[in-house]
């Protein structure tokens, strides 16, 4: 580190930046994309809306009591996942994955319906489970794996579709959560998102039978994305966090031709944006991504790879070795030590994991989410023993 290196005033956004271009910084950047909500309440001793399936089954509540009560859930929730990164010393920050759809009917006290059953559109039943914090679609439209109804809907859309959606109103929530976070941190936000919904039988399905229509849908997720990114950079967003789960712990869940074909050109189109705009783009996908690794973080250009699944088998030293300038978000195992280990084995577990990287070029938190099981001790002590070490 140079000595102007030294005397600067880091800042969290500073630091992020610094792993971006991999550069030495004064500690490793800390980032966790979603913290449940009861783990954040504990961690800071009052009752937190952050993250989480309790988070978004709130919001669905609020939005069917109507306008008012949607826009105090809002407030509050901008509120408390502000005043949450800035308490923990977070050197980035970014609103929750929310539900922000209005459902069409209430059907039991736990369970809500979104569309129109009748009609042969997308509709979309959801529950929330109490015991696990978890808010999952239990039917739907294409249940079964019903691809004709999928392609049907593809081909109806190739010819209404009115281009990008231009509304900067819909960014209008992500301002405000910009100017409560003020200047320190860095900003990261989903957008521009790609790919392949993989837990929908019907669209792997449709990437065999009908890969034209499924590439002219992506190329409508490709064009809303540019339009996006455009807008996320006049707010001030730094990273676009985003891509989509498209491995398992086995592999793929589609073919590395299919990657090739369908996703890599238009991904390319994306981060070729966010180079014109100055956003990093991290590509977010659980499961083992070694066999389409060189189309992923290399052809495509993508500046960072997130939710790197250790229980996959996805190790930092081996993809700091394949892809030097890669960056790399996470790691710690989120559904192993952190949730059955003790705060001495997280410990050391977090030593392990930033001594692969050597803690340049690496933004560290968990795998994936710091889950509702989560021991509030395990969490403190990873941000702790994260915060202690140094880079070398």
């Amino acid at each position: 580190m140079t000595g102007s290196e030294k005397q600067q005033s880091w800042t969290g956004r500073r630091r992020i930046q610094a792993a971006f271009d991999h550069r030495p910084v004064d500690r490793v950047p800390r980032f966790d994309q979603t913290v449940y909500s009861n783990v954040a309440s504990a961690a800071l001793g009052r009752e937190l809306l952050v993250g989480g399936g309790s988070l978004r089954f709130a919001e669905v509540e609020a939005r069917f009591k109507g306008k008012d009560a949607a826009a105090q859930f809002e407030e509050r929730l901008l509120e408390d996942v502000s005043y949450f990164y800035r308490s923990l010393g977070y050197d980035m920050a970014r609103l929750p994955w929310r539900d922000t759809r209005q459902p069409a009917a209430k059907l039991d006290e736990l369970t809500y319906l979104f569309g129109d059953r009748t009609r042969e559109g997308p509709w979309e039943v959801y529950r929330y489970s109490p015991e696990s914090h978890n808010w999952h679609g239990v039917d739907g439209w294409l249940a079964g794996g019903d691809v004709d109804r999928l392609c049907a809907h593809f081909e109806s859309l190739g010819g209404s579709w009115p281009g990008p959606d231009r509304d900067p109103g819909r960014f209008a929530s992500l301002e405000r959560f910009k100017k409560l976070i003020g200047d320190g941190p860095a900003l990261a936000a989903t957008v521009a998102s790609l790919g392949i919904p993989m837990w929908e039988p019907a669209w792997l399905m449709a990437v065999e039978l009908a890969p034209g229509l499924v590439a002219e849908e992506l190329d409508r997720q490709c064009e809303q994305g540019l339009e996006d990114l455009g807008l996320a950079a006049e707010i001030g967003v730094d990273v676009a966090l985003a891509g989509m789960d498209c491995c398992l712990n086995t592999g793929p869940a589609f073919s590395p031709r299919a990657f090739e074909k369908l996703l890599v050109p238009r991904l390319k189109r994306i981060t070729d944006k966010c180079n014109e705009v100055g956003i990093r783009y991290v590509f977010r996908t659980d499961g083992n991504t070694w066999p389409v690794a060189d189309l992923l973080f290399g052809a495509s250009g993508v500046h960072g790879y997130g939710e790197i699944d250790h229980q996959a088998g996805m190790r930092l030293a081996g993809l700091r070795k394949r892809f030097p300038r890669l960056t790399l978000l996470g790691n710690l195992e989120c559904g192993g030590v952190l949730v059955s280990g003790t705060a001495e084995e997280v410990r050391r577990a977090v030593r392990d994991n930033l001594e692969e990287t050597g803690g340049t070029g690496h933004i560290f938190g968990a795998s994936n989410a710091i889950m509702t099981e989560t021991p509030v001790e395990n969490y403190l002590a990873m941000l702790d023993e994260a915060g202690r070490f140094r880079p070398g």
